[in-house]
């Protein structure tokens, strides 16, 4: 099936671009002359012949949220793991695709790669804030060919905020609400002739919803974040230009650790936090420069070439370990059977001394830094009455990862950690560089209600580790090729179906000996709209051929950044979403919007693994971290100023280890279903005033046992927010 893919792919391209001459037509529009998008728009994600969705601005203000889950949430087919209750640090997985660190996902900022390594250290901890983004795009399916190097589950594209497109415009956006959370948002921007700019500040934190044992510290953090977009356009002449020039800076402090709880201690309170976590603290900073030219050559074609950099750094001081002893993950699921250790992490009893009851508190320092040029030509034409549309793309990429781990260890002495005063030598002290070519060829072919689109994908990867602890340097090239197909016909004014395949990968780390991850994807889906309604329902099925699996500081019994196997792996599933506004009396308009994926999942294969998230896996075991069902549904209704919204998102519960079978027998996260409220007044045209009800029914929920034991959600949470716009 591959290379039947990929032949069709290079036939037909070689058709087109063999004829010696090309027909223009008034029927073709001309090529957006776009800087940041990559759909566009609403509109244009239901003419992709694939899965596409656009999240607009007006769908990130309904409840000014500050975590990408609850964003994402909107769209089926994706999946996303909590780990602090406030979205700091999101793992995102797409159509099963792992969810882990949002290792197996392009993200993007702008068109180009923000994640601090997307090869050399894929599983790293970064995302744009949410109150920073003005659209969030998510392709599926053959539509993310054109996006790597992670293509198993599909691409995201978050568009930094835009210059207004003519005269001047701001915001002031101020919220406060429970467990000390607080938000100050100040944006201004103007374009005045050709020069166009916006300048955006962005502060919030909260004191935290946890505490601490026998301790008044907050568990809470603080971001801080300033962004300033100039763009110039050159005056009318042959041909039109524009540049842009993105600069981000931002940093963050946060008391969060890696240490949860026992199941039994979570459903007694499950917001505590064991007296052993009492020193964990996460500090980043980051800087983020985008250079953007495009140019329209003529009517039919386009070009843009982005010079980017990117400069992560991170230091994490959490409880790793005991120095000698049992695990973290052992005692928190037999704390009656490990009951000295367990005394100790909530500080009841005291160390002795000895090796196996002195903590290990490590810092997880890692300095990140990536940059690149990427390049892309469009073209629009009309050849024998089938318009044609390609888009070639060209990217070089570079990217590194420092990692200083350095233990510190600690005794228990009257629920206070104490250091020992015994210097240790560190854990990991490496340096990971990777440098990489991509190209890519997407055409869509056009004729009277069809539309074929074939894309092509090239990655060309070295990459190596210098391990300075035991002095060796080792390296790994690889070539990696996928092909797509698909295509979407108009059946009716208000109806379309679309079906494509499509080869998916994702590369080996820079030095892991383990082959890098492959699938065959499908996915066949019927689209609807008509006036205020709308529909899209979509199969998908994905055969991995090799997949792959990394080890965290987290992972007991593995070198951290190592990559393991698991072989064959079968996911289906199937997406649905639907919309639909009408009028009621008393002059309201009612609202409801729906998202709701189902999946299963199965290892192809019976194998003993090294790594700990899969272990023993015997041929069926459905995959970790996989929930068979999740949704999303939306109710508003607006009358004159006033408008009321209610979001309820549900979960089903979800593995965390593989198995068949009844999933409250084994490790796994609970069922949730949270709904949170809003109200919003329209004072004038410039003030706004909203309160919010987040998690109105309280409900506590294990969302996740990694990386150390039973974590929350957020709990019920009250904010108010005023909005003054000039």
């Amino acid at each position: 099936m591959r290379r039947v893919i990929r032949r069709v792919w290079v036939a037909l391209i070689c058709i087109a671009s063999s004829s010696p001459v090309w027909v223009e037509s008034a029927a073709i529009s001309e090529p957006a002359l776009e800087e940041v998008l990559i759909i566009g728009s609403k509109t244009a994600a239901k003419n992709v012949s694939g899965s596409a969705n656009f999240i607009s601005e007006q769908d990130l203000e309904r409840f000014d949220q500050i975590d990408l889950r609850k964003v994402l949430n909107q769209v089926a087919g994706v999946y996303i793991r909590e780990e602090d209750g406030f979205g700091l640090r999101p793992n995102i997985g797409i159509r099963g695709a792992a969810a882990e660190r949002s290792q197996k996902v392009t993200i993007m900022r702008d068109g180009v790669l923000i994640t601090p390594a997307p090869y050399s250290a894929p599983a790293a901890y970064y995302i744009p804030n949410v109150s920073r983004i003005a659209s969030v795009e998510v392709l599926k399916g053959p539509a993310a060919t054109a996006y790597g190097p992670h293509t198993v589950g599909g691409a995201i594209n978050l568009a930094s905020p835009s210059i207004p497109e003519g005269g001047s415009e701001g915001f002031i956006d101020l919220s406060a609400g429970s467990d000390g959370y607080y938000k100050g948002q100040f944006s201004y921007g103007a374009t005045e002739g050709n020069f166009g700019y916006v300048f955006d500040l962005l502060s919030y934190g909260a004191d935290g919803f946890k505490w601490v044992d026998r301790s008044n510290q907050d568990t809470g953090f603080e971001r801080n974040d300033i962004g300033i977009k100039l763009a110039y356009a050159l005056p009318q002449s042959r041909f039109e230009h524009k540049v842009s020039f993105l600069l981000e800076v931002g940093d963050e402090v946060a008391d969060e650790t890696y240490l949860g709880l026992t199941d039994d201690d979570f459903r007694a309170t499950p917001n505590r936090r064991y007296a052993a976590s009492q020193l964990a603290k996460f500090t980043s900073e980051h800087y983020n420069a985008l250079l953007n030219y495009s140019a329209r050559l003529t009517p039919k074609n386009t070009t843009n070439i982005k010079l980017y950099w990117n400069k992560f750094d991170r230091s994490w001081n959490k409880l790793d370990r005991f120095w000698r002893g049992p695990s973290l993950q052992r005692i928190l699921r037999a704390p009656d059977q490990y009951d000295l250790y367990y005394s100790i992490l909530t500080g009841e009893r005291d160390s002795s001394g000895s090796p196996d009851q002195t903590l290990d508190v490590t810092n997880n320092f890692r300095k990140y830094v990536n940059g690149g040029l990427q390049w892309t030509l469009s073209d629009a034409r009309e050849f024998w009455g089938i318009n044609i549309e390609t888009l070639v793309g060209l990217r070089f990429h570079t990217d590194q990862v420092e990692r200083d781990h350095q233990p510190r260890t600690y005794l228990m002495s009257n629920s206070i950690m104490v250091s020992d005063g015994i210097p240790r030598p560190p854990k990991t002290l490496n340096k990971a560089t990777t440098d990489a070519w991509a190209a890519h060829v997407t055409s869509k072919f056009s004729l009277g209600d069809f539309a074929l689109s074939l894309g092509f994908r090239h990655e060309d990867i070295d990459g190596e580790v210098a391990n300075y602890l035991i002095d060796t340097v080792k390296g790994q090239k690889q070539e990696l090729n996928a092909a797509s197909i698909s295509g979407i016909w108009q059946v009716t004014d208000s109806t379309s179906l679309f079906l494509g395949a499509y080869e998916g990968f994702s590369p080996a780390g820079p030095a892991s000996g383990a082959d890098h991850e492959e699938s065959l994807n499908y996915e066949l889906g019927l689209r609807f709209s008509s006036g205020n309604s709308e529909a899209s329902v979509t199969g998908f099925h994905s055969d991995y051929d090799n997949l792959i699996g990394r080890c965290r500081v987290s992972d007991p019994n593995c070198v951290p950044g190592s990559e393991f196997n698991g072989g064959q792996v079968e996911i289906t599933g199937v997406e649905f979403s639907a919309l639909h506004a009408m009028s009621l009396p008393a002059s309201i308009e009612l609202e409801v919007a729906l998202s709701y994926t189902y999946t299963e999942s199965e290892f192809g294969e019976t194998f003993f693994s090294g790594f700990s998230q899969w272990g023993l896996v015997r041929k069926g075991d459905e995959l970790p971290y996989v929930p068979e069902s999740i949704g999303n549904a939306r109710v508003s209704l607006y009358r004159n100023d006033w408008s009321i919204e209610a979001s309820v998102d549900s979960q089903s519960k979800m593995r965390e280890v593989p198995g068949t079978g009844l999933i409250n027998e084994d490790l796994h996260a609970d069922d949730f279903t949270t709904v949170d409220l809003t109200v919003s007044y329209r004072a004038s045209e410039q003030l706004t005033w909203q309160l919010l009800l987040l998690n109105a029914s309280d409900e506590a929920a294990i969302v996740s046992h990694r990386p150390f034991g039973a974590r929350p959600n957020r709990p019920r949470s009250l904010v108010g927010r005023v909005k003054y716009q000039f």
